[in-house]
């Protein structure tokens, strides 16, 4: 008799989907942030397209270093 799937299967596609929306919602946050910052001074258009791109480049950096920085940590953790 089976145990049905096991943790990894059920887990790794979940968290591949927070990785994605952390990416898209940081950029939309930032976007957002930019565009209503732009509206006070002037060039909305400008600083929501600036802000759109610094939240992508947060999400990737995030992404970055829950996939290279911290397996890359927890491996010389336990090896040293």
């Amino acid at each position: 008799m089976t145990d049905g799937p096991r943790k990894d299967e059920v887990r790794l596609p979940g968290e591949v989907l927070g990785l994605g929306l952390n990416i898209v919602a940081a950029g939309f946050l930032f976007g957002y942030l930019g565009h209503w910052i732009g509206g006070k001074v002037g060039g909305a258009d400008v600083l929501a397209v600036v802000g759109a791109l610094l939240g992508a480049l947060a999400g990737f950096y995030s992404l970055y270093v829950r996939l290279v920085v911290r397996p890359r940590d927890d491996g010389e953790k336990k090896s040293g």
